[in-house]
């Protein structure tokens, strides 16, 4: 559900676009609402109190969601073509001024004080797949021991990092309900992404040692029906995240090695390349 809300320039709750993306979400919380009534019975039954209040819901009505999305729509900004790092004032403020930022470990996330919007467990990601018989048969040792009529099988898989390995992430999204999200006071907005990247992946190796650097958007992985066996689990998510809409960072140490601490980094001041945003 949280994947289809958004705060739009008018401050006002709405859904996202019917886009391809909007639609395949919308397709999912169909799917969802159908299973709930073939559990339940109709709406609301199996709604209870557990499932709407396992988490505080995200106040996208606030006086902070109106000053985000009065002071976002003014940017003129258009998705995809900057890169937005969100926190408070203070942490944002030295990160425009000195190019000041921490590279967490992957295990970091999973802390519970942590809200619903940062917390998750990076490293690792279960998945489950519908194999046919033909499939079960490349798979087991004895494909004899298979029966004829056999329909699919789920299979669950635990994908699983290995090791520990840093992370930055940044969002793509220009969408206000972030502040709320994140619990942001203020932003810095970053125009030239390539430029970025390229002080950020220069002076991380300088600090890291011996690593594997991979950065990309972050691939965001429904577990009932993902589209790939092929997983990098520091650039993957559960899809519930991907309102997010994250570009990452990793660096993987080597050799690989159970937990690493973090390590804060200075860029230099970004101004000519970054706006700050303080709302």
């Amino acid at each position: 559900m949280l994947n289809m809300l958004t705060v739009t320039p008018e401050a006002k709750i709405g859904l996202l676009q019917m886009d391809r993306v909007g639609a395949e979400l919308m397709e999912k919380w169909t799917h969802a609402l159908e299973e709930m009534v073939q559990r339940y019975g109709p709406y609301p039954a199996g709604f209870d109190r557990d499932i709407l209040h396992s988490e505080p819901f995200p106040d996208f009505a606030s006086e902070l969601a109106q000053k985000a999305a009065d002071r976002m729509s003014k940017l003129e900004l258009r998705k995809g073509e900057v890169f937005i790092k969100l926190g408070k004032r203070k942490y944002m403020e030295a990160l425009f001024a000195a190019g000041q930022l921490r590279l967490q470990p992957g295990s970091f996330f999973s802390n519970p004080d942590h809200n619903q919007a940062v917390r998750d467990d990076e490293m690792s990601l279960p998945l489950s797949f519908m194999l046919t018989r033909e499939q079960i048969i490349r798979l087991v040792q004895n494909p004899e021991d298979v029966p004829p009529n056999v329909t699919e099988q789920r299979l669950d898989i635990q994908f699983e990092s290995g090791a520990d390995f840093w992370l930055y992430c940044v969002t793509q999204s220009i969408d206000p309900r972030l502040f709320v999200d994140f619990n942001a006071d203020a932003c810095v907005v970053i125009r030239d992404r390539r430029k970025f990247s390229q002080r950020l992946l220069d002076k991380a190796k300088g600090r890291l040692g011996t690593t594997e650097a991979r950065q990309g958007r972050a691939n965001y992985v429904d577990p009932l029906l993902p589209k790939s066996p092929k997983i990098f689990v520091p650039l993957s998510k559960p899809f519930g995240y991907a309102y997010q809409d994250e570009f990452r960072f990793c660096w993987l140490p080597k050799p690989p090695v159970k937990q690493v601490g973090h390590v804060d980094l200075e860029l230099g001041p970004l101004e000519d390349i970054a706006e700050l945003i303080i709302l």
